[in-house]
């Protein structure tokens, strides 16, 4: 089995209050790992973590062996939507092929031929080529989350990282998400998938990670009562109404909504 992403003991601080702490997690090539947890239990740090794009107080993140960030261009990064803004002048196209700048823009830059088709393929694989020549604030939210996941596409990366990419958007347009990340898995693709969506999630994934600061589970997408009571710190009801691929194990004993 190869290891796509290895994260050993791993400490993240803001501000001196613990985000992270003593995160350990192995992640297989090929896996498509769902990571839950409360809010501010440290899952998109976590993914920032593995970006290099936030401190380490102490422990070590590697992609395919080497530390980062020498291995960051096997990583396609798909923020959360808020986190873009989506009222800068510029076409779905432009957008997406401005992935492949390596030393940025200079005034006599071209995208060449191969960096162009490539471009308008990505957009092809998430289905908005239809889109490509208009403005990304014309875009509805699923649309412009298919228009995030091409542009991180373009970069050619083995692994994937999406933080809540279904947030926001409409039940088809989520579901038509989560379709094309489980093409891309089968592809080949390592995702690493940040979600609230605990039900839909269970049926995409091919594990689960809790995450509350510390990593409370990894492993089979099936939680159980005392799994989940752990991360969010409290006792919690388990609720799922007809769910075909339960994210729950079936329980028995007092009286619960079901």
């Amino acid at each position: 089995m190869t290891t796509a992403i290895l994260i050993k003991n791993l400490y993240v601080n803001y501000n001196h209050t613990p985000a992270l702490a003593g995160v350990s997690l192995e992640v297989a090539e090929g896996e498509f790992l769902g990571i839950i947890g409360p809010n501010g239990g440290g899952k998109s740090t976590l993914l920032k973590a593995i970006l290099g794009l936030v401190p380490i107080a102490s422990g070590e993140v590697y992609i395919y062996e080497q530390a980062i960030p020498k291995n960051r261009s096997l990583i396609g990064y798909v923020p959360q939507s808020t986190a873009v803004d989506r009222g800068f002048p510029i076409s779905v196209a432009e957008a997406v092929i401005t992935a492949r700048l390596k030393c940025g823009l200079h005034p006599l830059f071209k995208y060449s031929k191969k960096d162009k088709n490539y471009a308008l393929e990505c957009l092809e694989k998430v289905g908005i080529e239809n889109l490509a020549q208009r403005q990304i604030s014309e875009l509805s939210g699923g649309e412009f989350q298919r228009l995030l996941l091409a542009r991180a596409l373009c970069l050619q990366p083995k692994i994937l990282l999406l933080d809540e990419p279904t947030a926001s958007v409409d039940p088809a347009s989520s579901e038509r998400i989560y379709e094309l990340l489980n093409e891309l898995n089968q592809a080949g693709k390592t995702i690493l998938l940040v979600t609230h969506d605990l039900m839909v999630v269970a049926s995409a994934v091919g594990s689960l990670a809790c995450l509350n600061q510390q990593l409370v589970y990894h492993g089979k997408p099936e939680l159980t009562e005392p799994i989940v009571n752990q991360m969010y710190g409290c006792p919690v009801d388990l609720i799922a109404h007809g769910v075909p691929h339960r994210v729950l194990r079936k329980h028995d004993g007092g009286h619960k909504n079901a």
